[in-house]
């Protein structure tokens, strides 16, 4: 596995999806593939054959759906407004990742996803028990209300406080940040030092690249979207795929269907990876 897995998809993901139960139900589908192969980093950028209104709408939806799915279940109601980009997500099923499996009983040391905030002029974090707890040295103002952060449990004089850890614990998956840009691809990845693949069925076959992988650098994998595939994508910025990546693969040469949705094209991407 690579030290970093990063996605790209576009900004037009769920565009061909008309109402919000179906764009939800796709991107709980890329969230759970995300998921089980441990990818750490979404990145939404433009596809500029979107208009921009349309655009900026679908990735508001893209990252807020996302990022709700992602966030431990006792959090959502302190971190997500109601608003309509998630009227449908009580339909979703659980994402069932390390961090969303916790109970109202605090473990001595244990590591949890947090929300804090000033509560009386005290900085707090909602840990998911049943009180609140203290943040032990914390020494930042709080520009927002509420902050998303990795605490860890401690125990002093018969009470629980959190400590505010700088990173996530690395033994096990944590989940996934969701970074979105209103920048096309080819600049989104300009100054992104990872290993550069992207999909295509235009591209060279897996089976004959796969000898060429390093899978011990950091690595992220760009997917087109509906009707627009990256060649396509890059060519409207004026680039080829050899511009932009260090490789471009075709990962199945054959199959069934007009075309692969991207939740497939991302499914058969990795699962293909891991047997490298």
């Amino acid at each position: 596995m690579p030290i970093h897995r990063s996605i790209a998809i576009p900004d037009s993901a769920v565009s061909d999806n008309s109402d919000i139960r179906s764009k939800t139900e796709k991107l709980f589908q890329l969230s759970r593939i995300a998921a089980i192969f441990q990818v750490q980093n979404i990145v939404v950028y433009h596809n500029p054959l979107l208009k921009p209104a349309r655009a900026n709408r679908e990735r508001r939806i893209i990252t807020r759906i996302l990022k709700y799915v992602e966030c431990p279940q006792y959090l959502r109601k302190r971190l997500f407004p109601l608003s309509r980009d998630t009227a449908a997500v009580g339909i979703l099923s659980p994402l069932a990742i390390p961090h969303h499996a916790k109970t109202r009983d605090l473990k001595r040391n244990e590591i949890r996803e947090a929300a804090i905030f000033l509560n009386q002029n005290r900085v707090v974090a909602d840990v998911g028990g049943i009180e609140l707890l203290e943040v032990e040295g914390w020494k930042k103002s709080l520009k927002e209300k509420t902050i998303r952060v990795t605490v860890q449990l401690i125990k002093t004089d018969g009470k629980f406080k959190a400590i505010v850890l700088s990173n996530p614990p690395s033994e096990e998956y944590w989940g996934y940040s969701v970074s979105a840009y209103q920048q096309t691809l080819s600049k989104v990845l300009a100054n992104r030092s990872e290993y550069k693949i992207a999909t295509s069925r235009t591209c060279e076959k897996f089976s004959s690249l796969k000898q060429k992988l390093d899978l011990n650098k950091d690595l992220i994998i760009a997917f087109g979207g509906p009707y627009s595939g990256i060649p396509k994508l890059l060519k409207a910025e004026g680039k080829k795929t050899s511009d932009v990546f260090d490789m471009c693969v075709n990962v199945m040469q054959k199959y069934g269907t007009r075309s692969l949705r991207l939740e497939e094209a991302m499914m058969i991407t990795f699962s293909r990876l891991e047997n490298v």
